[in-house]
């Protein structure tokens, strides 16, 4: 996908000053409908973001889960967390003048795609004795 043809649809939604549904459905069909492919396009999407004052809910839902499946699967591999991508967006997240909700839950969401995984509480095993469990010795 040519980034042209993004920064075209990106000139016509600050123009209008909203997205859409529809607007957000386009977006999918016909501009990026493998998904994110660069971080050129995350940028550009990012930034978006930041200068529309109304969106419509589809909007925050679609941009944060594309742009947090770039950065943790662009490599299509177990170790892309390790790719550097994450810590890249997390850099440029901090680096952008905005907030926003979808900056704000990709934030959250890198965060916990980052720690270290460790047992679930219900799946560590307590140990208990004999007599805890009524059974005799």
């Amino acid at each position: 996908m040519e980034n042209s043809k993004l920064q075209d649809f990106v000139t016509i939604t600050v123009f209008h000053n909203r997205i859409t549904f529809g607007d957000v459905r386009r977006l999918q069909r016909d501009y990026l409908p493998y998904g994110l492919a660069s971080r050129e396009q995350v940028e550009i999407l990012l930034h978006l973001d930041g200068m529309i004052e109304r969106a419509d809910r589809a909007w925050a839902d679609w941009l944060a889960t594309a742009v947090f499946d770039f950065a943790v699967f662009n490599e299509r591999s177990v170790d892309a967390v390790e790719s550097g991508t994450c810590n890249w967006l997390l850099d440029h997240l901090a680096a952008l003048d905005v907030s926003t909700k979808v900056t704000r839950r990709l934030e959250r969401d890198l965060h916990q795609a980052l720690a270290p995984i460790g047992p679930a509480p219900s799946m560590v095993r307590q140990s208990a004795s004999m007599s805890e469990l009524g059974l005799a010795a």
